[in-house]
């Protein structure tokens, strides 16, 4: 016999339902996808073991949704069942730690956390999206390794920590946060088979990426380095401010319905903090992964990137329900919440389609016929060689590659290495567009793009002018600069 599904159960179901209907179609505001999600389908074309940033992971997955459906929805849709199956595994988390009621309070307070709603809109699809969804999945999974320690929970949890990996590098953080807890409570795992029969399938499902890094000479890592330079002092320690508070301001919304729950059942705040595993469990997983970045900038300098940490913030609802104490949840409490996450679902999605729509910028609002057309045309001026390469900043140049009519091959910035994906002797003969946003620029990327020139070569700017009109058809113009290097022989 089915097991009946209580309201609240229900009323949870349906949340997600609309949450993921929302934020699905939120970005159809847009005219052109996300710059990251075009890298995505850009690097899942490579068809590679690695990209100029990131593990191979995320391009596969985008590329392969894109291309069988060919809609900008599709992968809008993608984002959001990522995002709701990580949701599914913060309210499981949630049920180890907390009664019913609660568990599903905390996983729908996580609405106030703008990154779950505002990250399908704003960047589409990329591997922080993956990682909203994986670390729930590898943390409920290696907490069952430490309770049950069953074979195919660490055989799971080799597989999800091996695709993780594939995704993106900064995974290495959740698994400080495992080492940490195993090293101070289950000591015992460290000699047991299983622990090792996973960390063996992890490395089997990363080991093509890694012999790929091998072989050029992990310049991916590059992208990385280049954000952490020093910069001094000062900036070590504005940019570590300004990442903390990123970080708090990220989870007002969660604490705002939190307290207004609080405020309704006339609960003082009291911190109830008793140093057990499940306390340090929470705390280690919630905290650690925030710290080491913070440590990370303050020691490393360069920029932190405030989304960095936005993905690690997944056990806020729980943590706030573990460690402040709240009566239990009744039908007119969870109701009375379930309107204000509502309500919290709508503000978000009346500023961000506000944003959206009246924003005048090429980064949502390109107008890939125009200039795919007229850029042709002036290439067609000078040579009968079809335009097939296209260089310079690739936010202008990956929505001709992605919308284009014959989908050109662009030059990726791979941090001054060499291109492994662009054969030299082919772009020579057939010649390339370059694009700048400034004409002091286009120098720099006509020689990033055919690193074959000569320093004398003369280069040529000319102008060029469109215009991108927002939804409401209030027109702005840009002028770019793009300069053509003629086919060879």
């Amino acid at each position: 016999m089915l097991k009946k599904i209580s309201y609240e159960k229900k009323a949870f179901l349906i949340f997600l339902l609309v949450n993921m209907l929302v934020w699905s179609c939120i970005g159809l505001i847009r005219s052109v996808l996300p710059t990251d999600a075009l890298e995505c389908i850009y690097w899942g074309g490579l068809h590679d073991f690695g990209t100029p940033k990131h593990p191979p992971f995320c391009g596969w997955i985008t590329y392969f949704v894109y291309s069988i459906f060919k809609t900008d929805f599709s992968v809008y849709l993608m984002s959001q069942v990522f995002i709701i199956a990580g949701i599914w595994y913060i309210y499981k988390l949630a049920k180890i730690f907390l009664d019913e009621n609660k568990a599903i309070l905390a996983t729908i307070m996580m609405e106030g956390c703008w990154v779950y709603s505002y990250i399908t809109g704003y960047y589409g699809f990329n591997p922080d999206v993956i990682l909203l969804c994986i670390l729930p999945i590898l943390t409920y999974v290696f907490y069952n390794c430490m309770k049950n320690n069953s074979t195919s929970d660490w055989i799971k949890l080799g597989i999800i920590v091996g695709i993780a990996f594939l995704n993106k590098y900064q995974t290495v953080l959740i698994l400080a946060s495992m080492f940490l807890w195993a090293l101070i409570f289950k000591r015992e795992v460290f000699k047991q088979k299983m622990f090792y029969v996973s960390i063996i399938i992890a490395f089997l499902i990363f080991l093509p990426h890694l012999i790929w890094l091998f072989k050029y000479d992990f310049f991916p890592l590059l992208y990385f380095e280049g954000e952490m330079y020093d910069k001094g002092w000062i900036t070590h320690i504005t940019q570590s401010a300004l990442f903390f508070i990123m970080q708090i301001g990220a989870i007002l919304g969660v604490v705002a319905l939190f307290l207004i729950l609080l405020l309704k059942q006339k609960m003082p705040i009291k911190i109830n903090l008793n140093w057990d595993k499940n306390s340090a469990f929470l705390i280690i997983f919630g905290l650690l992964p925030l710290v080491i970045h913070l440590l990370m900038g303050l020691l490393g300098g360069g920029t932190m990137r405030p989304r960095w940490g936005f993905e690690f913030l997944f056990l806020t609802g729980i943590m706030l329900f573990y460690f402040i104490p709240t009566k239990e949840i009744s039908k007119d409490d969870f109701n009375f919440i379930l309107k204000f996450a509502y309500g919290a679902m709508l503000i978000i999605f009346i500023s961000m389609g506000t944003l959206l729509s009246v924003e005048k910028n090429y980064r949502s609002r390109y107008p890939v016929d125009v200039l795919y057309n007229d850029l042709n045309k002036k290439w067609s001026e000078v040579t009968e060689t079809p335009l097939k390469y296209f260089g310079g900043y690739i936010e202008w140049t990956l929505p001709l590659a992605i919308y284009g009519k014959d989908h050109p091959q662009i030059i990726l910035d791979t941090n001054h290495y060499k291109n492994i994906w662009i054969d030299e002797e082919d772009l020579k003969k057939s010649g390339i567009l370059v694009i700048a946003r400034y004409k002091r620029e286009l120098p720099k990327y006509v020689h990033k793009s055919c690193p074959y020139l000569d320093e004398s070569y003369e280069i040529k700017p000319v102008e060029y002018k469109f215009t991108i009109k927002n939804a409401f058809n209030m027109p702005r113009e840009y002028i770019i600069y793009y300069h053509i290097v003629m086919p060879e022989g």
